[in-house]
């Protein structure tokens, strides 16, 4: 990882699925245990912090292909100039 913004968008993937994950199990638990639920963010809320850790996850995966395939090209280009 050699951008700062690529470390950021991949923490912020693992806060927000990390959260997402904390949501179920204490949904869980609360039904297992029969209590009330200590962090209800709703089925809305569950899909939106979803979504968001994907789109943080995705764009960290595309910036880091894009990355690799300039290192390909340039190592192609050099070994063209020297045929």
């Amino acid at each position: 990882m050699k951008n700062r913004s690529d470390t950021w968008f991949l923490v912020s993937a693992g806060v927000l699925f990390g959260l997402f994950l904390l949501n179920i199990f204490l949904g869980k638990a609360a039904l297992t245990f029969d209590m009330e639920p200590i962090l209800t963010i709703g089925d809305v809320g569950e899909f939106l912090i979803l979504l968001a850790a994907v789109i943080c996850f995705v764009i960290v995966v595309l910036h880091l292909e894009s990355q690799q395939s300039d290192v390909k090209t340039k190592s192609a280009k050099n070994a063209e100039e020297d045929i």
